[in-house]
């Protein structure tokens, strides 16, 4: 196949749950199939996260029109301006490539697909829009304070159910990681097939380590410029780890992420370390004897999880956060969501050094028998082949994939 791969982001780095999936994705299947790449990057380029694709052209990032202050929830509700054009892009796509040399787009992200040309429209665009966006905008509206706070989550709501409900359309197929996000995206778009490619983890790369841990350390790992993650890390530190301070006041909590915003770096204390971005996240995940999600919004498979279980590492986690995984209650995983409860499992956990060893284990267990990449690109790259014969054939995907 020859595929048109676009992309919001440049694909150079492996903390990123996109660009991981992307890149993962990406090294499987173009040992197979031609894959050109368009991202928007203004910096430099990175030659060995290239390597898996054929062509590799970059363009500016479009600049949105932020709205001053108090009036940003109250503007900018139109569809047609949530994902900014880039005058560079269709430049690129109406010059320099032609539609005919593809079979398909890949759409990572699905955000950049509706500024294909019209001479693109025979070409099948497989929009991998990862988490259902409408799924995860409800749940973070749920939990969020503040009048204008929840306006604004409003706003986003309404936006992304208009997108997935008409510039969706577009697609011949939706792919999105749980059947949770699947089922949300059905009842706001039931016109676009759906299908579920979960995400998986680099068994090598994330492995168990001899390295010490250190008693009564915890540890939350993701993007804090990501809301769920900052809502999460905020309540941790003020909500779960008073309880158990206080059986436990030696106990500390290490937040690892980029980009922390002030509330969140307002947060550090003797006992809370936040680390802002790091080169390689393991050494901070290992040192800790348990790993803690405590999401409260959000949508699809938590890629930090599933590296924390390639780790071997004991975890403790509400619903929200191993939503669409093989969980199993007390064996690889304490599903906690009341504070009471998880902060009476975390301390369980820091009591017990063979119930984490045992949980941990049963972790590593699941990932390697459920969660390979190679697996999730033999599925991904199944989806792609199908788009493109239908696509051949003059038609589309139909039903569920």
């Amino acid at each position: 196949m020859r595929v048109l791969v676009l992309c919001d982001r440049y694909p150079d780095s492996y903390q990123d749950g996109l660009l991981l999936r992307v890149l993962h994705l990406a090294r499987w299947i173009g040992a197979r199939h031609d894959l050109d790449l368009i991202a928007y990057h203004d910096g430099e380029r990175s030659p060995e996260h290239e390597e898996f694709f054929r062509r590799v052209w970059t363009v500016p990032r479009p600049r949105a029109k932020a709205a001053p202050g108090w009036l940003a929830p109250f503007t900018g509700w139109a569809v047609r301006d949530f994902y900014p054009p880039s005058v560079e892009l269709c430049d690129l796509l109406e010059r320099e490539l032609r539609a005919d040399e593809y079979d398909l787009v890949w759409d990572a992200g699905a955000s950049i697909f509706q500024q294909l040309p019209s001479g693109w429209n025979h070409v099948p665009v497989v929009a991998d829009l990862v988490d259902d966006m409408v799924l995860t905008s409800r749940r973070a509206l749920l939990a969020t304070k503040g009048f204008s706070a929840r306006l604004r989550q409003l706003k986003y709501l309404s936006l992304y159910y208009r997108f997935e409900r008409y510039v969706m359309r577009r697609a011949a197929v939706c792919v999105v990681v749980s059947e949770e996000d699947a089922e949300s995206f059905r009842r706001v778009s039931p016109t676009v097939p759906v299908s579920v490619v979960q995400n998986g983890v680099d068994l090598d790369y994330f492995a168990p380590s001899d390295r010490l841990q250190i008693p009564g350390r915890l540890v939350f790992e993701g993007s804090m410029a990501f809301g769920p993650n900052q809502l999460a890390a905020i309540h941790l530190v003020a909500e779960v780890m008073p309880l158990v301070w206080a059986q436990r006041p030696d106990a500390t909590v290490t937040l690892v992420g980029r980009d922390p915003s002030a509330e969140i770096l307002a947060l550090r204390s003797d006992r809370v370390q936040v680390t802002g971005s790091v080169p390689d996240v393991r050494p901070y995940v290992q040192e800790a004897e348990v790993f803690v999600c405590p999401l409260l919004s959000g949508a699809g498979i938590k890629n930090k999880l599933l590296q924390a279980w390639a780790m071997g590492k004991a975890v403790v986690a509400t619903t929200v956060s191993v939503g669409g995984l093989k969980v199993l209650q007390g064996r690889n995983v304490i599903v906690a969501n009341a504070d009471r409860e998880m902060a009476d499992a975390v301390l369980d956990l820091l009591a017990n050094p063979l119930k984490r060893q045992l949980l941990g284990d049963e972790g590593r267990q699941t990932v390697a028998a459920e969660y390979s990449w190679a697996g999730r690109a033999a599925s991904f790259e199944g989806l792609l082949m199908q788009a493109a014969n239908a696509g051949q054939a003059g038609g589309r995907l139909t039903g569920k994939v």
